[in-house]
């Protein structure tokens, strides 16, 4: 997991690695599969620091996110099934705590996921098209992808 969030500092591609990812992924079209799994362009990309910063935005935001839901699904679980007396506490009328809870259920994913939607905008999408341009803009230079440290590129 570290390795995947931290993509791979301050490895340089080897001598002649370049040239074979290249030429893989012209022969097969692009759809070559590199040293992660992916195409020699993908490979490329996970070095590129931007990519990382985008890779640990995103993976930080689900993980609080999913946490969230769990937690507060869980909990509500439990009451449900240990709390029965809270939650079946009239509030007014006919509604008690455990509608309330469970409506709020649906009401709180809703917001957290238009939350998600809004953070992505407004952060991810950002710099996810930076990366975008930048891949189709090195085309034949990798040298960027690296931060300039690949010398014999």
């Amino acid at each position: 997991m570290v390795d995947y969030l931290e993509g791979r500092p301050g490895k340089v591609p080897e001598e002649g690695e370049v040239e074979r990812f290249r030429s893989r992924e012209c022969r097969d079209g692009g759809n070559s599969a590199g040293a992660a799994g992916g195409s020699a362009s993908a490979v490329f990309a996970s070095w590129d620091p931007q990519f990382v910063t985008l890779r640990r935005r995103s993976i930080a935001l689900m993980a609080i996110l999913v946490t969230l839901v769990l937690g507060w699904y869980l909990g509500y679980l439990f009451m449900s099934a240990y709390q029965r007396d809270v939650m079946g506490h009239q509030l007014v009328g006919w509604v008690n705590v455990a509608l309330i809870a469970g409506v709020g259920q649906f009401v709180s994913t809703f917001a957290l996921a238009w939350a998600y939607g809004r953070y992505s905008r407004r952060h991810l999408d950002p710099l996810a098209e930076r990366i975008r341009a930048g891949s189709r803009r090195e085309g034949a230079d990798l040298r960027t992808a690296f931060g300039g440290k690949a010398e014999h590129l």
